[in-house]
């Protein structure tokens, strides 16, 4: 294999890796976490003294950049302070520094979880806990706050003083639990170098130096400054006390198990001149999460609490979706909901459009009604009240639309009228206008429109019409009725049909036949029962779904349908036979608010295929 082969496949390995790790996250069903890096790589240490060297040298690569160090100016005290200041929470796992000088006789490393308001000591260093700081050793009593394992003076270089976090928390196995979190987390990271070593070997000090043993031990609680008497024998020509080669401190962006990368925060630069690769704090949220570190649900996920993913089982713990029926773009968690929901939905749908409203979006706001042939996420789900201007209450605003019911479409109509839309008088009452219908003053009942009394008593018998057959009483009885001045589009009768009582079945075959279709109103009804009233014939049917519905507004439940070809030729054509479902489709009378069967109406038998049909043609937009 030559030299360019070996360069080409080297490159497919990196780009195979590359997009395995596009497509497979591995947050997809589990809890997650970015990577660990040097906390204090890309960022500025800052330390008391200035002199004498670049403070970032002790935070690059040691393996880059083996023979590059910081040291410290020389002080009377012999005393000095790195400050690593973060821009956001990040969780520190532990901090590893490598000295060329002597490690110190006294350090103490301190953090802060509010950007340097309030600081706690994570670990105290010392050659002699009881004497520097009247602590028991955590050689001889565990997990005592301060250790004497990294305070010899030897080895004079390449000493190594060592931190781990997670000892802090032993016996927790989630890293995203509370408990956890509050021993991990930090804003700042504080080291306190307070007495050097003298080393005889070593370049860093003076033949001359002495040790030096504290006067007294300090206040626990506070852990002051290690007192020290100053050496007679130091001059201005004494090398620094410290040096330092690297400062670790491994970390990671606090993220809640809910991301496995992070991004930089308010703009920051990456990539640092030294090309130090810098530990980002804004998280790339997953779960249904958001936030800068995940710590609360997105906008449309409030259905549950938010939690943290769990680190010891590996549940993600994801953000629920509101129901909202797409009416709505947020929403948010009521502690009182999920109370009374029994902790399994607590989220409250916000601002929701489309002319819906409450905790779900799920019905019509005041003014509008449910579309019957529109499903509950349409955007068009409901529609504006209609209501006639005479015969309802009127609104108290102008700009109000009028009132129905959110589901019937029923309007709130003045005393005497009735309908859907209060368009007409109730039976027994006339005068139909501006303050309703009046009572009729008679024995029996009254003419709707001018209040004279009838004295015929509407036949109310009930038939036994043969299907198909001719109506035996209807045409003999009232001649007149051929007559009546129904329109023309709407007349459609033996006048105009030769083939009396020879009922043609119409059947829809496609899709096409619905959606060519222009009738007003269609519905799938079961026939209920068929009335003669003298005059005119009446089909009682229950309305099971409404498919499309013209000026007045249906909804389902009973309803009349008033066939005009039974009347005027005197035979049950279309066939509606009680106690069978039919797909009814026809025209309307907004007049009288009637719904009409006529020779041109649609009257098919209800049946699967039938249902397929109609349901293609739903989806198409075509009902």
């Amino acid at each position: 294999m030559t030299r360019f082969d070996r360069q080409r496949l080297r490159v497919a390995v990196l780009l195979l890796g590359f997009l395995h790790g596009v497509t497979a996250s591995r947050c997809a069903g589990n809890a997650c976490s970015p990577p660990v890096g040097n906390l204090a790589s890309g960022r500025t240490l800052h330390t008391q003294s200035l002199c004498c060297s670049n403070s970032s040298l002790m935070a690059d690569d040691p393996f880059l950049h083996p023979d590059t160090w910081w040291e410290s100016g020389v002080t009377a005290a012999g005393e000095d302070e790195i400050h690593l200041d973060l821009e956001d929470r990040f969780c520190l796992t532990h901090v590893v520094m490598v000295f060329r000088s002597p490690r110190p006789a006294a350090m103490t490393l301190e953090r802060s979880q509010d950007f340097g308001r309030t600081w706690e000591t994570l670990k105290v260093f010392a050659e002699n806990c009881s004497s520097a700081f009247g602590l028991p050793d955590d050689v001889s009593q565990q997990e005592a706050l301060c250790t004497s394992r990294y305070s010899s003076a030897m080895p004079c270089t390449g000493g190594e003083v060592i931190f781990r976090s997670i000892a802090q928390g032993r016996g927790m196995d989630d890293p995203y639990s509370p408990e956890a979190l509050s021993i991990l987390t930090l804003t700042n990271l504080r080291v306190r170098l307070l007495k050097p070593h003298r080393c005889p070997a070593s370049p860093f000090t003076s033949s001359r130096g002495q040790r030096n043993t504290p006067q007294q031990a300090p206040n626990i609680r506070f852990l002051p400054k290690v007192p020290r008497q100053p050496s007679r024998n130091s001059t201005s020509s004494d090398s620094a006390p410290y040096a330092i080669l690297s400062l670790l401190a491994q970390g990671t962006c606090l993220c809640h198990g809910h991301a496995e990368q992070c991004l930089p925060t308010g703009g920051q630069n990456s990539l640092q001149s030294s090309g130090s690769v810098q530990v980002r704090g804004r998280c790339v949220c997953t779960h249904h999460t958001a936030g800068v570190h995940c710590e609360k649900c997105a906008p449309l996920y409030n259905d549950r609490p938010w939690r943290a993913a769990n680190g010891s089982s590996g549940e993600p713990n994801p953000c629920q979706k509101c129901e909202c029926h797409g009416h709505a773009q947020n929403c948010h968690f009521s502690q009182r909901v999920w109370s009374s929901t029994g902790g399994t939905s607590g989220g409250v749908c916000d601002d929701c459009q489309h002319n819906t409203e409450g905790r779900k979006c799920q019905r019509c706001r005041p003014g509008y009604r449910r579309h019957p042939g529109r499903p509950l996420a349409s955007p068009q789900a409901c529609t504006r009240c209609w209501c006639d201007p005479v015969g309802s209450v009127p609104v108290r605003n102008s700009g109000e639309a009028g009132w129905c019911h959110p589901r019937s479409g029923q309007c709130h109509c003045k005393p005497g009228v009735g309908g859907t839309i209060c368009s007409h008088c109730l039976p027994g009452h006339w005068g139909f206008g501006l303050e309703g219908c009046r009572p009729c003053t008679c024995p029996l009942t009254c003419d709707p429109v001018t209040g004279h009394c009838l004295e015929s008593k509407p036949n109310r018998e009930f038939y036994n019409i043969p299907l198909g057959g001719k109506i035996p009483d209807l045409t003999h009885l009232h001649p007149h009725e051929e007559n009546k001045s129904w329109s023309n589009e709407l007349t459609v009768s033996a006048l105009y049909d030769t083939g009396k009582c020879t009922c043609k079945e119409r059947k829809v075959k496609s899709v096409s036949d619905l959606c060519r279709m222009k009738h007003s109103y269609v519905i799938k009804a079961s026939v209920l029962s068929a009335h003669d009233k003298g005059t005119h014939a009446v089909v009682q049917v229950k309305v099971r779904k409404v498919l499309r519905s013209g000026v007045m507004l249906l909804s389902q439940g009973t309803h009349s349908l008033y066939p005009l070809s039974w009347t005027s030729r005197g035979c049950t054509c279309p066939v509606l036979n009680p106690g069978s479902e039919y797909l009814l489709a026809g025209s309307e009378e907004t007049e009288s608010g009637r719904l009409l069967v006529t020779m041109q109406s649609l009257v098919v038998p209800w049946t699967s295929t039938l249902s397929f049909l109609v349901s293609e043609a739903l989806r198409r937009g075509c009902l």
